[in-house]
């Protein structure tokens, strides 16, 4: 009796208010299926608002953070106001592309209680790779990276042995839900010192020079947040700031902590901060190196991602093309920022025209950031740290400027592509207009 005095007060039925419980509760449920996955604020609010359309909702209203959304859906008369956090900070671009698709196929109707199964299986689904495999992942990345850093074969060896045993511990303690600074600072240390160690057996008895170490900034390079740094970025640009400003925070705090690990081991050990030499290649081959490391990087930082197989292959493709480039335009004069803005660019183009010939089993941001991330200045920036920590001000703020106007570039060069090819990005649309939302794939 009190239920129906409170319903009718509300100026519906029970019926109508547990079915408004249900419309809310499943649309929440994509919302922090999508955040948990690493989505970027605007994915997240025009998928909620679809399925909020597809459900029966007259309106669908979202703020989105980096661990919180509040929503207020409407029907009829009545709203109902959700709000939920979660601490889960992890990526996932697989689960991204899946329910992408989920919300691209979305009939005119649907059941909640459908709708809230197919979420509960999606979000059930195992992780695609074993641990021991993205350990692989991020040893063979920052091999690449150690190459691509002009590092030679002993460096990119030592760095495959201590990026392998980093990411092993970053995965276990991430599993037993460590807080994330603490996790980047202990396999930083971990990493840069295996690096370290290993380097000073082969220099004590004389097997090789001294000059080898500074190649241990590569043996961390699997710290970079590379996923949230640009999805952070792109949030920017479409103006959720909330969510953008709040990402790039999580984004430095871990840079910071991956950076304490690099400066106290430099510090302990008095590591030379220096770039190192280009190899002595013929172009031909530099050439053809360069394209390869830049494919297994890309590769590996999609693994990382949890990106299907087949978007960690067309993910290195495109970084294949796009970072050897970068790299000969600045050796050729161009501004560092102005190369990566022009890659990056020509990264988003692919990947928009890519998706779209896998039958959309690949969505474009788990092309793009793979490839983009072989991009991020992960070594100047950890050097610039160390500089500020030794208290060398003038090389610190010379790699910081520059460190900060190819983090601009990063997220330029991808707006971009996406304001030339995709209308939802030329036009700001209003999410919470759920009538007017496309009915197209969410891209």
């Amino acid at each position: 009796m009190n239920d129906t005095i409170s319903a009718a007060y509300r100026g519906s039925t029970p019926s109508e208010h547990r079915l408004l419980m249900d419309q809310s509760a499943v649309v929440m449920k994509l919302g922090l299926l999508l955040m948990q996955s690493g989505a970027s604020a605007y994915r997240v609010k025009s998928s909620m608002s679809r399925l909020a359309r597809a459900v029966g909702l007259d309106e669908h209203h979202a703020q989105i953070s980096f661990t919180e959304i509040s929503t207020t859906s409407y029907s009829g008369n009545n709203f109902r106001t959700e709000v939920a956090e979660t601490r889960i900070k992890g990526i996932n671009a697989f689960k991204i592309d899946v329910l992408g698709d989920f919300v691209s196929s979305l009939p005119e109707h649907i059941n909640p209680v459908q709708a809230s199964a197919t979420l509960d299986r999606i979000g059930a689904e195992k992780p695609l790779y074993p641990p021991w495999l993205l350990a692989l992942a991020a040893a063979f990345a920052c091999a690449g990276f150690a190459f691509l850093n002009r590092g030679g074969i002993i460096e990119c060896a030592v760095v495959l042995l201590a990026a392998f045993t980093g990411q092993l511990l970053r995965s276990t303690l991430a599993h037993q839900g460590m807080n994330h600074a603490a996790i980047w600072l202990l396999c930083g240390l971990l990493s840069a010192g295996l690096y370290v160690g290993a380097m000073s057996v082969l220099i004590a008895p004389g097997l090789i020079g001294d000059n080898h170490l500074v190649g241990f900034i590569s043996s961390v390079l699997y710290l970079v947040p590379g996923f949230p740094l640009v999805t952070g970025l792109l949030d920017l640009f479409r103006m959720d700031f909330a969510a953008g400003i709040n990402r790039l925070t999580y984004v430095m705090l871990l840079l910071v902590s991956a950076s304490c690990a690099v400066w106290l081991v430099s510090t302990a050990f008095d590591l030379p901060l220096e770039q190192a030499a280009a190899p002595h290649l013929a172009t031909w081959l530099l050439v053809l190196a360069q394209v390869v490391a830049s494919f297994v990087a890309a590769f590996g930082f999609a693994m990382l991602f949890s990106a299907s197989p087949l978007a960690c292959f067309w993910a290195g493709v495109i970084a294949a093309g796009v970072n050897p480039a970068r790299i000969w335009w600045v050796e050729a004069g161009w501004a560092p920022h102005l190369a990566v803005a022009t890659a990056v660019f020509a990264a988003g183009v692919l990947s928009e025209i890519l998706a779209p010939a896998f039958g959309r089993r690949v969505s474009r941001v788990s092309l793009s950031v793979p490839a983009v991330v072989t991009m991020v200045p992960g070594v100047s920036f950890y050097m610039s740290m160390a500089h500020f920590s030794n208290g060398n001000i003038a090389a610190a703020l010379e790699s910081f400027v520059q460190v900060l106007f190819i983090f601009m570039a990063l997220g330029m060069g991808l707006a971009f592509s996406r304001l030339l090819m995709d209308p939802d990005w030329r036009y700001d649309r209003d999410t919470q207009d759920v009538a007017s939302l496309p009915t197209g794939h969410t891209r």
